[in-house]
């Protein structure tokens, strides 16, 4: 019958570590590096360049999902603002004249 008082205080111990890290989780994710609103805001200030932007970059555009941001790199390169709507044929005429201001070639 010895097992059952040392089982019961390998519980407790358990159950008290298991509580520690519970109440030390803050609920906060990590920080990330340059993401963001405050990623985008620096992005969008500086213009976008259209042939040499990351996915992360395109993606602060408006209207740019990952998909579309990926569809963008793999039609580069791209001369002016028609030859972009006419290679990113679905959407691209849209997201010229939405991002005009902030796009560069």
């Amino acid at each position: 019958m010895k097992r059952l008082p040392s089982l019961a205080l390998l519980v407790a111990l358990a159950a008290a570590g298991l509580a520690g890290a519970q109440s030390s989780h803050t609920g906060k994710a990590p920080a990330k590096p340059m993401t963001g609103m405050n990623h985008c805001a620096q992005v969008l200030n500086a213009k976008v360049n259209l042939n040499r932007a990351s996915l992360a970059d395109l993606q602060c555009l408006k209207g740019v999902s990952l998909t579309v941001a990926k569809d963008i790199v793999a039609n580069r390169p791209f001369k002016d603002g028609n030859d972009f709507a006419r290679k990113i044929e679905v959407i691209g005429h849209r997201l010229w004249q939405d991002n005009q201001a902030s796009l560069t070639f």
